[in-house]
This record gives C-alpha cells, structure tokens and sequence, in this order.
C-alpha cells in the first residue's frame, strides 16, 4: 500500500557521548512524543531537545529551554522519557543522555518495508 507524504521525525539519541543508531520507526515515535510534550507545555516546535543527566530533564525547543514548573509535569516529563527508552537496549537511566529531534519532510512510498521494525 502507498502511503501520501507525512510528517516525520529525524531523531538522534547519544548515550554518553556515544551515538545510539536508531531505525525510521524509532526516530518517528521518540519525535512524536518529545514534540507532544511541548505542545502539552504550550510550544508548537519544528525541533526538540531533551537532556537527562541522573533524574533531572531538561525541554527545549528552537526558542530555547522550556520551563516546567509543577512537580507533576516535572514527573510526567520523567516518566514519559523514561518509558521511551527503557526498550532500548545499553540505555541505562543513570547516564548522560541527549535525544534531539527534528521536523523533516519525506515520502513515505516505502513505508513499512523500508525498516524491520
């Protein structure tokens, strides 16, 4: 089946200053999620930065860091991350570690077969 051109995510996760490579499918769904978190916050991003050193993360966008105040947003943020990653194999929650995404438009004629995921 041939699917129209759609919104993707080009994603890059470093672990410790290492780069961990991730399929289409990956870079699409961690993207999605990171950009659904700043428009929960009220930022409407072409890209998003997360920073996580221990239990602290750390949002930005193009416009710079964005501000989450509230304790539960704070664990929300955490806890969505952490979910994310944890089927990841060799990401530890006790490392350093960045995920930047950003909005890229492709087609998507191939789209499963291109990746085995």
């Amino acid at each position: 089946m041939q699917r129209e051109d759609t919104t993707l995510w080009k994603t890059n996760l470093m672990v410790n200053d290492y780069v961990v490579p991730l399929n289409r499918f990956t870079q699409t769904y961690i993207g999605n999620i990171l950009r659904a978190m700043a428009l929960s916050l009220g930022y409407n991003p072409k890209e998003v930065s997360a920073y996580i050193d221990g239990d602290e993360v750390r949002l930005y966008t193009e416009e710079g860091e964005i501000p989450i105040v509230r304790e539960f947003a704070k664990a929300m943020v955490t806890s969505t991350v952490k979910g994310v990653l944890s089927p990841l194999k060799g990401i530890f929650w006790l490392q350093r570690i960045s995920i930047n995404t950003r909005l890229v438009e492709e087609s998507l004629e191939c789209w499963p077969p291109c990746d085995d995921w």
